[in-house]
Formats: C-alpha cells, structure tokens, sequence
C-alpha cells in the first residue's frame, strides 16, 4: 500500500513540475530581434506625439543594445532605449555581452576611457 501511496506522489509531484515547465514563457532569439524592430516602431511613432514632460533617465535601465549574429558577432542593428543619459557628460557605453538574446548592452557611464566602446551616434 505504502509503494502505490509513493507512487502516487511521484506521480503528482511529476505532472505538477512537467506543467508549470510548459507554462513558463520565454523568447527565443529570431523572436527577440522581431520584438525589439516592433518596439522600435512604436516608440518612434510615440516620441512624435510625446512632450517635454515624457523625457526619461536611464538610470539603471541600459540605453541600448547592439544585437549581432551569434558565433560571428556581427552587430546587425543597434536598438536604442526610449530613456536618454541624464546630461551630456554621461554617455551610453558598452558594459555587458547578454549571450541568451546575442546583444551587446550598453548603459550610461559617466568618465570614460578610451577603451570604452560608445553607442553607435546614428542609432535609431
């Protein structure tokens, strides 16, 4: 009795692991350079309408990121965030290569070097 009583319980433990798995969500990464373009048409058509008032920092937000080819590293398209550095001694620099979306990201640094690599100047 206490075997099918185990059993049962694996069973369970099995079918509730196995649904919260195939109810998680992710993006893959054809999908991640299709979201972002589709951002970027949106945000592009907003800044249009926006005011002074819509102005946002990017604190601790990336200002970009630079989305290349995987095991090339080609940079395809550089995607600018809708937040801006907060003045002009800040500027948007590569910190971090995220592999799971194959992009580089870029975040406002303030004294940079000449070893920092900056954001491309005719981003979108």
């Amino acid at each position: 009795m206490t075997v099918m009583i185990r059993l049962l319980i694996v069973a369970f433990i099995g079918a509730m692991w196995y649904t919260a798995l195939t109810d998680t969500a992710s993006i893959g990464t054809k999908d991640l350079s299709y979201q972002l373009q589709r951002m970027a048409r949106d945000t592009s058509s907003k800044d249009k309408k926006s005011s002074a008032a819509d102005h946002r920092i990017c604190y601790n937000t990336p200002c970009g990121w630079a989305v290349y080819v995987p095991f090339t590293r080609r940079i395809e398209y550089f995607m600018k965030n809708t937040c801006e550095c907060l003045d002009s001694s800040y500027k948007c620099i590569r910190v971090d290569d995220d592999l799971s979306v194959s992009a580089y990201v870029y975040e406002c640094r303030q004294n940079t070097t000449a070893d920092d690599i900056e954001s491309p100047e005719d981003a979108i």
